[in-house]
Parts: structure tokens; sequence; C-alpha cells
């Protein structure tokens, strides 16, 4: 049951960035495009603070891999979470967006990382990756009609 509720959570919580990419691309109105824009970045930013807090929980596990493992994937939670923070701070809306696609790659590249030490089971790499997908292709979607 926590599987199937775990990729419902996951896909339920790509589609924000589904319908935010269709507002930027629905309307060239700033009263559409600018909420859409701004919800967009924060929400990227939120979510990969939340995918951080959840590579800080599995690396603090002291019954899955290594020491040096969990100490590099401890960092890596923190980095993602760091530049999550960041990005909020960039300069224009095209900064912003690529640098968020730029980071879900990165966590996700991160989480394979894990997977391959030990780290995450399975069936969350599985997860991650098909959500990862959906909103990268949002995020170049936005980026897209941004640039």
């Amino acid at each position: 049951m926590i599987r199937r509720l775990a990729w419902f959570l996951a896909l339920a919580g790509a589609l924000p960035f589904v319908l935010a990419t269709a507002a930027i691309w629905s309307s060239e109105a700033s009263h559409i495009r600018v909420p859409a824009i701004t919800a967009l970045v924060t929400y990227s930013a939120v979510i990969l603070s939340f995918l951080g807090g959840i590579e800080w929980g599995l690396a603090i596990r002291e019954e899955a891999g290594t020491e040096s493992t969990r100490a590099v994937a401890l960092g890596l939670s923190t980095v993602s979470s760091l530049a999550a923070w960041a990005l909020l701070w960039l300069p224009n809306p095209v900064w912003q967006v690529g640098t968020a696609l730029a980071l879900i790659v990165g966590v996700w590249a991160a989480d394979q990382w894990m997977a391959g030490r030990g780290l995450l089971p399975t069936w969350f790499v599985d997860l991650r990756t098909a959500a990862s997908a959906v909103v990268a292709a949002s995020l170049a979607a936005a980026l897209a009609k941004l640039a």
C-alpha cells in the first residue's frame, strides 16, 4: 500500500509543474504568466528542498550503505536544498527555470548514485525516474517558452 500511495503522491506532486507550464504557454498576458512563473519557480525550490530532505533521511539510516557513502549522500542532500534556495535569487525567470531544470536532473542523478550504493530501494528509483521525467519535461517546456 505504501508504494502505491508514494506513486500517487509523487505523480500528484508533479501536477503543479504541468499546470504552471500550461499556464505559461496558454497566454502572453502578464496577469497569467507572472503568477505561473512565480508558482513554477517557488514550487521547484520547495520540491528540491523536499527531495534533499528525503536524501538526508536515507543518508542517516545506519542499516544501509557504508559510512562514506552515507556521508556523501548527506552532503548531496544539503547541496540540493541550498541550491533550491539560491535559485530564488537568480536575476530572471529564464535563469531560474533553467537552474531548476538542471537541479531536478542533478538530484535525480544523485538518487541514481545513492541507489547504486544500496541507499535507495529499486521501487523508489523507478518512482523518482518517472516523476523526474514529468517534472523535467515540464520545466524544459516552460524554459522553451520563456527563452
